[in-house]
């Protein structure tokens, strides 16, 4: 009887601990100790990007409503899965931090997250859990935001990038209007734009670049293969990333040979350094 007694037990803290459930709080803190970065929620004000800032009296340009982690399981996940994409060590020669607030307004039109010179801030609702909402929204928004941390660190990139945007395309004026526009739009696959945010400007665009090719890297090899200018857009992206940080560089060709998409990469013909740029003027953008 004993034995069947000691059996019993055994199976039940077996299950016990196979039922583990580790917290929001403790996934944040393995995140942090795994990435050697900050993940925190909490009061805006102590993450509010500095350039975002306003004179007193003068109406407020970004506005960020406080989350828990509690109430960020969903973008938690989806953080997790970003950062597993990149080589140890380079998230931290980028970032400091990833902060999660709730909604999120930037000239009174929602937004998904945007970044600072250290840190990224994502938006996580907690209404929306349960819809893929929040998980998404982090997985794409940790490469998104990312990569306008390396876009104005590549002065080439951005010079060459512009000189394969259409003659006629202009940027929209405003976030505002980045973010309020027509949502029936589609990409513009021709002109090399992959989705209707990314033709608002040349960050976002790359931005978007970003999104596709560290989470639907298939696709975008596809669509490379097929459209001439995006396959030009995909070898200067590649180009940033094997660049900004000699050390990882080996890092990122392997995995641009491994998913496939330096064998469609096209480099753009007669891309010369022939002016001088004034990147003084490049300021953080946001995600949709």
């Amino acid at each position: 009887m004993k034995n069947k007694v000691f059996v019993l037990f055994s199976f039940l803290f077996f299950l016990n601990a196979c039922s583990y459930s580790e917290s929001e709080t403790e996934q944040a803190n393995r995140l942090a100790k795994t990435y050697q970065l900050d993940i925190k929620t909490g009061d805006t004000r102590l993450f509010f990007p500095e350039q975002f800032a306003v004179s007193d009296g003068e109406p407020p340009i970004l506005e960020m409503e406080m989350t828990t982690l509690a109430d960020s399981s969903e973008s938690l996940d989806g953080i997790e899965a970003a950062l597993t994409t990149y080589p140890q060590g380079f998230v931290t020669e980028v970032i400091d931090a990833i902060y999660l607030s709730g909604p999120m307004l930037m000239e009174g039109a929602e937004a998904g997250g945007t970044y600072s010179s250290n840190s990224i801030i994502l938006v996580s609702i907690s209404d929306q859990n349960g819809t893929n909402f929040n998980f998404e929204n982090s997985l794409k928004g940790v490469h998104h935001e990312l990569s306008s941390l390396i876009y104005i660190r590549s002065p080439f990139v951005i010079f060459a990038w512009q000189a394969l945007l259409p003659k006629e395309w202009e940027p929209v004026s405003s976030n505002y209007e980045a973010l309020t526009q027509n949502k029936n739009i589609g990409p513009d696959y021709e002109n090399g734009f992959l989705s209707r945010y990314g033709k608002t400007n040349a960050e976002n665009d790359f931005n978007i670049y970003a999104e596709f090719t560290f989470v639907e890297p298939e696709k975008l090899r596809e669509l490379a293969a097929t459209y001439p200018i995006i396959a030009k857009k995909l070898s200067l992206f590649i180009t940033a990333y094997t660049q900004v940080f000699p050390e990882y560089q080996q890092d990122f060709e392997d995995y641009f040979t491994k998913t496939g998409l330096s064998d469609v990469a096209v480099e753009p013909e007669n891309v010369e350094m022939t002016i001088q740029l004034d990147l003084s003027g490049i300021k953080p953008q946001i995600s949709q």
